[in-house]
């Protein structure tokens, strides 16, 4: 069951990224429109990563050592939750370490959430250069 949802997840979070980078935005650089698309857009990587180490967690496949343990699904979730979160806003490990494919995992995350805000900048920058520097 776990790598069934592991297929869903992962196809709506590919599809959240193409919707972003596909999508035409609202003339002005700062719109609720553009705000509200990347605010789902990182909420559904956010979620979607989390999930994929959760599901990782549970099949028994180590992605990530943490301090102490946990002793719930949703404690589990939650820490899964925290990590997605620290490798798309940041930079740090903290106290949560990725191990084996989740090293892989964690440098995908980390990608998406560092090249991402690039890619909208430079799309909206290129939107609304002059005609000549297109």
């Amino acid at each position: 069951m776990g790598w069934i949802i592991l297929i869903i997840v992962i196809s709506i979070t590919a599809y959240a990224v193409k919707h972003l980078l596909t999508s035409t935005w609202e003339g002005q650089v700062f719109s609720f429109k553009n705000f509200l698309l990347l605010t789902v857009t990182y909420s559904v990587l956010l979620i979607g990563f989390a999930t994929v180490f959760t599901v990782f967690t549970m099949e028994g496949i180590q992605v990530m050592q943490m301090v102490g343990g946990v002793s719930s699904f949703w404690e589990l979730f939650s820490t899964a939750t925290y990590f997605s979160g620290m490798m798309l806003f940041s930079v740090g490990n903290g106290e949560i370490i990725p191990v084996g494919i989740g090293r892989w995992i964690t440098l995908l995350a980390t990608f998406l959430g560092h090249a991402l805000p690039v890619t909208v900048v430079w799309t909206l920058i290129f939107q609304r250069a002059p005609s000549g520097l297109k």
